[in-house]
């Protein structure tokens, strides 16, 4: 269990859902990684690609390849980060035109929600900063009042100064549940099933989708007993 998670993703999803949808699973899923022809596991064209577009040997879409290259802010890494999720197929397909424009690196509050209606990926809401308006301050400024000129007691301050952290939450304070938007979404009737499937030379355990074209994506969500992605399929078809 990871104390600095946010609120649960069933939770987070549930007030995201248009009215009559039903949600059948929610589950965090923050790295994104991609095993699809041409690019490399952040979605970045693979620097033989690149050579053969500017040689004019490959006939790639120029608005395809610009997305790519936007997609993976972790691109020039030697060793990926282990995913949560992974986009297969084919550039411009179903799979990869839904997420090429997230980060493959996404906050800890980044999750993925399977309706009655859609697949879909949200994230909390970061509001723009007002003009003239200071950045916020970190839990720790705020109870210290920092640069605000408040003075607290000696005991007062003991007391914030040994009170745990773990991300963004705090020792003795509820979980709040945060403002989510739609990222990036699949509607279902482009979905053509589900399976219990294995991933790599590892043959990691996943849930694996397949939508209309043969694209697909593979879900670990950090998890290696067979039998939870048994229980997600089954949501699946409940």
């Amino acid at each position: 269990m990871n104390l600095g998670y946010p609120l649960g993703a069933a939770s987070q999803a549930l007030p995201s859902l248009h009215p009559g949808e039903r949600l059948l699973w929610a589950a965090y899923g923050r790295t994104l990684n991609y095993d699809v022809r041409g690019l490399d596991p952040w979605g970045v064209p693979k620097k033989s690609v690149l050579g053969k577009l500017g040689s004019g040997a490959a006939n790639f879409a120029g608005d395809m390849v610009g997305a790519a290259l936007g997609a993976g802010d972790d691109g020039g890494k030697s060793n990926p980060p282990s995913p949560q999720v992974i986009v297969l197929g084919e550039q411009g397909g179903i799979a990869h035109t839904a997420v090429r424009e997230l980060s493959t690196s996404g906050s800890l509050s980044r999750l993925w929600a399977l309706t009655s209606a859609r697949l879909l990926v949200l994230e909390k809401f970061i509001p723009p900063p007002e003009p003239g308006k200071p950045a916020e301050k970190t839990f720790m400024s705020k109870a210290i009042g920092f640069g605000k000129g408040v003075v607290k007691t000696g005991k007062e301050i003991a007391a914030i100064m040994t009170t745990k952290t773990y991300g963004e939450n705090a020792e003795g304070v509820p979980i709040a549940r945060q403002e989510m938007v739609p990222c990036a979404e699949i509607p279902r009737d482009r979905v053509a099933g589900f399976t219990v499937a294995e991933h790599g030379k590892k043959r990691r355990p996943c849930l694996r989708v397949s939508f209309v074209d043969g694209s697909g994506m593979d879900f670990l969500f950090d998890c290696d007993d067979p039998r939870q992605f048994a229980w997600l399929h089954s949501m699946t078809v409940s």
